[in-house]
């Protein structure tokens, strides 16, 4: 039986979750691509999921709380950081709609260095932070080469921030009104992780409740970070669909080798 696009992430975890956090101020932006194009930036076992008869490339941003890692109770060195991702919209040949990460941004270093080791998600060091005022949500994730070349040595290194930096993104939306319709479902509401790790390609099982969806009006978006993981000139443009969600809880459970 198909599932519901919207129901698509609240299925049952086939295994205990490795990992259990909020997300809030969640901030979507996805490109129209033609398939043939993203093709090589996908793992193997895997092609870029067609929705709305297009692919889709995105930047997506949110900040992270209250990390559980179960059995264990919230990590207050993993519990509360900023993401900012670049990514491509999957789908592998058991029909299974996922995300490949071609990056994730991030400050937190314990959480680079499990997710490169245990799960095979390209985390990268940057300086990425938050802002909300009212409705407007703001990201910036700026890299700083030095250390996220080797971010094992950063947990012993002083926490100022060393070399010159490059390779930023930024997004600026101010929140609208709730939506519903089924391209925003498709866009947001994504099944698990497509990553590679190793020779495999794995499926990681993401779980959360329906998400309530809102749109949102593009204030400011710029940036080279997609020149760095081979999407060049993604920020050039407005995004096709600019979308935002409160908030949500999300379990991610290992699902099976792909290929």
């Amino acid at each position: 039986m198909t599932v519901p696009a919207r129901d698509r992430a609240a299925v049952a975890l086939l295994h205990r979750p490795v990992t259990v956090h909020a997300w809030e101020d969640v901030v979507f932006a996805h490109w129209r691509h033609e398939p043939a194009s993203l093709a090589r930036l996908v793992p193997r076992g895997t092609r870029p999921d067609v929705v709305d008869g297009s692919a889709w490339a995105g930047l997506t941003a949110y900040v992270f709380r209250e990390t559980r890692v179960p059995p264990f109770p919230p990590s207050g060195r993993l519990g509360s950081m900023t993401e900012v991702t670049v990514e491509v919209l999957t789908v592998d040949d058991r029909g299974r709609r996922g995300v490949a990460y071609r990056t994730v941004d991030t400050a937190n270093v314990p959480a680079i260095v499990a997710a490169h080791t245990l799960l095979g998600v390209p985390y990268t060091f940057a300086h990425a932070r938050a802002r909300r005022r009212g409705d407007t949500l703001s990201y910036r994730s700026v890299r700083h080469p030095a250390r996220s070349l080797q971010p094992a040595r950063s947990l012993l290194r002083s926490p100022r921030l060393r070399g010159r930096p490059r390779h930023d993104a930024t997004v600026r939306v101010v929140v609208g009104d709730v939506v519903d319709d089924q391209l925003a479902t498709d866009l947001t509401t994504r099944q698990g992780i497509h990553a590679r790790h190793l020779a495999q390609t794995l499926f990681w099982q993401r779980q959360h409740e329906p998400l309530t969806i809102r749109s949102a009006r593009l204030e400011r978006l710029g940036g080279d970070l997609p020149d760095a993981v081979g999407m060049p000139g993604l920020l050039d443009r407005e995004p096709d669909s600019l979308l935002v969600v409160d908030g949500t809880t999300v379990r991610y459970a290992w699902g099976d080798v792909v290929r």
